[in-house]
């Protein structure tokens, strides 16, 4: 392991503990979607990879990336997968309604 991602993992570390004791507040909140996760959501609306992207106005490149995981989706990402996932009916008359074809 680099020293780096040391720093980093034992940080988070401390700060979980300080979280953990009521001493701290988290700083932030973010829950990882696997390429497991992103697959199933996908799956869940019952698309094709380049029917799911062109539906949801993302890059098949960066779904087939998720999906194999060779890229993460970002905060802002994650939580549109989860949408789509919660109402994939209402997130495509969204896109509808501000004109963005699906």
């Amino acid at each position: 392991m680099d020293d780096k991602l040391f720093r980093e993992l034992d940080a988070n570390l401390k700060q979980a503990v300080k979280v953990a004791k009521g001493a701290s507040a988290p700083k932030s909140v973010y829950v990882m979607l696997t390429p497991a996760n992103i697959k199933a959501i996908r799956a869940s609306v019952k698309m094709s990879q380049a029917v799911f992207a062109r539906s949801f106005q993302l890059s098949l490149d960066t779904v087939k990336g998720w999906e194999q995981g060779k890229r993460k989706p970002d905060a802002a990402a994650a939580n549109y997968l989860r949408m789509i996932k919660a109402d994939p009916k209402y997130v495509q008359r969204t896109l509808a309604a501000w004109g963005i074809p699906s």
